[in-house]
Parts: C-alpha cells; structure tokens; sequence
C-alpha cells in the first residue's frame, strides 16, 4: 500500500468522539439495515413466504450457533477491556502477542466445529425443525452445510473489528453489515438464475468474505502484524478466554432461544418461519440503529473507566447518559412499530402480511427494552464481569420456551414474539436490580427522572397516531406502490415525531437540546463545506 493510501485509511478511520462514533455507526448500520431489507424484498419477490424461505431461515441457526458460541460479542466484550489495560500501561507489543495468538486459536477452533457440524448437519437439522417435509428438510441440511463456511470469516472480522474498537476507531468496524449484505444481494439477483436458492447461500458466503478483507482498513497505522503463533500461557490470552466462556454461552443461549423459534415455527403453518424472521429483521433495525451503535461507541469508554478505577461516579455518569439516550429514542421507535406496523411491512417488503404486521407489533416491548439490556449488560462487560448477564440469560431459556410454546399455541407467529418481548423486560429489569444490589444507587434516579417524561410524550404520541390511523390516513386494502404508501407513512412518522419531541421539550427532557444542537453542529460544518 501506497503512502498516499496509507494517509487516507489513517484518516478515514481515525478516533472518534462517542457521539462521532454513534452517528458514524448508526450511518454504516442503517445503511446495512437498508440493504437487509431490499435483500428481504428481493428474496420474497423471488421465492415467497413459503418452504424455500422457512428452509433458507432454518439453514442459518447451526452456522449462526458455532458463531455465537465461539466468537460473536463475547469476544469484543471480553478482548477490548483486555486490550485497553495493555495500552494503558504501554504495553504495545505485548498485546499485538495476545491478539495474534487468540485469533489463530480462534479461527483454528472454528474450522474444527466446522468439520463436526458439517458431518452432522443431517440429524441436526431434524432436531430443530421437527415440522420439515423430506424437501424442506433436504434443502435446509445442503443450505446449511454452504453456509457453515460463514464462521471462519466472521471470526477474522469479529478479531479485526474489536482491535479497531479499543482503539476507538469505528467506520471500518461498522461497515462489515454493509458487505455482508451486498454479498446476499448479489447472490439473490445474480446466482438464483443458475443455483436457485443456493445461490442466495453463496451470497451469504461472499458477503461474509467480503466484511472480513474489508476489516484490514480500519487497522492502517496502528502498527499491527499477524505472528504465526498461539500461545495461551500469555496472561492477556487466558484472561480473554476466560472471559468469553461465560459470554459465549450466553450469545448461545440467544441462539437456543432462535433455535426453540424454528422448532415451534415449523409445526405452525408453511411460511411462519419466515414471517418471524421478517419482522423479527424489521424489530432489529431500530436496536441496530439505537442502541447497538450507542452502547458499541460507548463501550470502550466504559471499559476505560473500569480499567482506570477512581471514583465509580464517572463509570455510572457514562452509563446514565447512554441510557437516558437510548431510551429517548427507543421508545418513540417502539410506538411506530405498533401503530404502524401494517404501513411498515407494506411498504418495506411490497406486500401485506397481517401476521408478519401483528408480529412486529408485538415485538415493540423488545425494541425498548433489548435496547436497555444491551447496554447494562455492556457495564458488567467493562467490569470484566461476563458472569451475571450469563446467569441471567440461562434464567430466561425455561421461561421463554414456556412462554413461546404457550403464547404460539394460542396466538400463532405473534406469540412468540410476546414471549420474546415478556423475557427481554424480565432480564432487563433483573440485570438493573443486581446491578443496584451489589454498588447501591447505580444512577436509577437521574434515569427515572428522564424516561417518566419520555414515556408521557410516547403515550401521547400513541394516541395521536392511532387517532390520525383511524380517522384520516387510512391503510386501505387496495393501497400498494411506494408512491402511494411513503407519502402516507411520512406524514405519520413526521406527526409522531412533532408530537413526541416537542412533549419532551415541554417537559425539559435535556435529551431534546442534546440532540438539537448536535444536528445544528452537523448541518454547520456541511455548510462550512459547500
């Protein structure tokens, strides 16, 4: 690489401030979020809500597991505060050592779970989709033996990735969604002509490829060389491992909870898989677009203020304000997956879908509330604490496989996610009260102190919106097309928004003029460019 183009990666991906890091991140994941559901649309306008798709959905729960169990989260969560007390104490060297020797380790133990998946992909399959037809069941084991190349890679990207966080630096890191999902896309439009539905499975390979070599970006200047070399004896190694065992299984224990879902949805009606997976994608993007890019820009900061002890003031004042943030904008997302799911599903996948509709509608508590425990959970990580949030989680797997079981016997798809919605606020709540019952007051106060503001303004907001549904704008059953559904969709989602913003600015939510002046800010430097 050029000098020239060594200047420019340094400065693309040069360190940002919290609130740099979560617009840079909320920009790459919405783009991501966009490209998912174009890849969503292309895929249903391809094969339908139908077996196919309930197969393809199938075929990701073993890879996605392998992923979850090993790497996934518990690896940035674990490595990061690891990391940073290296470069606290100017130990450089000493940590490129660690991180060669972990991602060899890695990558190694990946390709051999690899291996064991691929040769028991058959009875696996069987296990978690009970309901399958021989075809469906076929089709799943050939998709998922394809896509069980996927770990490999996301464990490359996951390595690179968290190096790029400790350091602060976020616009490679948050790009990877963006390729995966390029790669998906061009699997659908240009191999299902020749592959069919496996040619959206060597998508997804190529879009994982891609996100990994897209990651050697972020690391232009930071001094990192790959060493041939695993060495677990190295103190920062064993640290990291033994951190992650306890966060691995509880990114695992997300995936038995997926798992449990795909059982349930193939003994329901052809096509309930997928309608899940649709609007459990549509749920996902507010958690990305919020509190996923909040809690990730914040999280080294976190994780610094742990590793430098003092006062624990400063390490709660971090938490509170992330929080209050998140939870500003997550409620108001919550109410327009509710009021406006029917308008949502229409216009973003180009059909209507009453189940797909009632299912997002429900999964609103989850939005608020996942959002929350993403973050809280994040405190625990920076206090090198995986524990907890693993004990909590291995709490939730009866009760949401009771739940789920129960409320889809009676409710079909959506039932599920009222159980998923019921579980997240339990685990939330437990989180927050343990986390009370060890250090005392952990900022409860300042918190209430914002969201009972802010979830005034979001029952108002409700209300208002359902009234403009039900008396003035409509969702007619002959209302299709963009043109016809944005512009309906726009003036709700403007409505709502005046309405919840300027109730919040009423009742002096401090997190109005925080985000105002950080708009102003940004629309002065556009200008300053022009």
């Amino acid at each position: 690489m050029t000098n020239g183009a060594k200047k420019i990666f340094r400065r693309a991906s040069g360190k940002q401030t919290v609130g740099g890091a979560a617009i840079i991140i909320s920009g790459a994941y919405l783009a991501s979020r966009l490209l998912g559901l174009l890849r969503n649309r292309l895929l249903v306008a391809h094969f339908g809500i139908g077996p196919t798709l309930d197969a393809y959905n199938a075929a990701f729960r073993l890879p996605d597991l392998l992923f979850m169990l090993l790497i996934s989260g518990a690896f940035a969560v674990s490595f990061i505060p690891v990391f940073t007390e290296y470069l606290e104490k100017d130990q450089r060297e000493m940590a490129w050592r660690v991180t060669s020797s972990l991602l060899n380790f890695l990558v190694l133990a990946t390709i051999i779970g690899v291996i064991i998946l691929e040769i028991s992909a058959g009875p696996l399959i069987t296990l978690i989709s009970p309901g399958f037809d021989p075809a469906r069941h076929d089709m799943a084991v050939h998709l998922t033996r394809i896509m069980l190349l996927t770990p490999v890679f996301f464990a490359i990207s996951s390595v690179l990735g968290s190096i790029q966080q400790a350091f602060q630096r976020f616009l490679f890191f948050s790009l990877a969604g963006v390729f995966y999902n390029l790669g998906i896309i061009i699997g659908i439009v240009w191999l299902t002509s020749r592959f069919g539905i496996y040619g959206v499975a060597y998508g997804v390979v190529l879009g994982v490829v891609m996100q990994a070599v897209i990651q050697l970006g972020g690391l232009v200047g930071l001094g990192y060389r790959w060493r041939p070399m695993i060495n677990l004896r190295l103190a920062g190694a064993r640290k990291v491992l033994t951190l992650m065992i306890p966060r691995g299984l509880d990114q695992g224990i997300d995936q038995v909870n997926y798992v449990v879902e795909t059982i349930i949805g193939s003994t329901l009606a052809k096509g309930s898989i997928t309608a899940f997976s649709l609007a459990n994608d549509l749920k996902n993007v507010p958690l990305v677009l919020i509190s996923s890019s909040i809690a990730t820009a914040v999280f080294p900061r976190l994780a610094a203020r742990a590793a430098a002890g003092g006062e624990r003031s400063e390490l709660v004042n971090v938490y509170v304000g992330a929080a209050r943030l998140i939870l500003f904008l997550a409620i108001p997302s919550a109410v327009v997956a509710v009021i406006g799911r029917g308008y949502i599903v229409r216009l973003l996948y180009g059909f209507g879908s009453p189940i797909t509709a009632d299912t997002l509608g429900w999964f609103a508590g989850s939005i608020i509330f996942s959002s929350l425990f993403m973050l809280v959970s994040r405190v625990y990580f920076a206090m090198q604490d995986t524990r907890t949030p693993l004990y909590t989680s291995l709490g939730s797997i009866p009760l949401n496989m009771l739940l789920s079981f129960w409320l889809a016997h009676m409710y079909g798809v959506a039932g599920m996610a009222m159980a998923a919605s019921f579980v997240a606020t339990v685990e939330t709540v437990v989180l927050m009260w343990l986390l009370r019952r060890r250090f005392g007051s952990f900022g409860e106060t300042a918190l209430l102190r914002g969201v009972i503001p802010m979830a005034t303004a979001g029952l108002a907001m409700a209300g208002m919106l359902y009234f403009a549904i039900s008396r003035f704008i409509p969702l007619y059953a002959s209302d299709r097309g963009f043109s016809t559904l944005a512009p309906k969709f726009v003036v709700l989602v403007g409505l709502g928004g005046v309405i919840y913003f300027g109730l919040c600015y009423l009742l002096r939510v401090k997190e109005v003029k925080q985000i105002s002046r950080r708009l102003v800010a940004m629309m002065s430097r556009s200008t300053e460019l022009t």
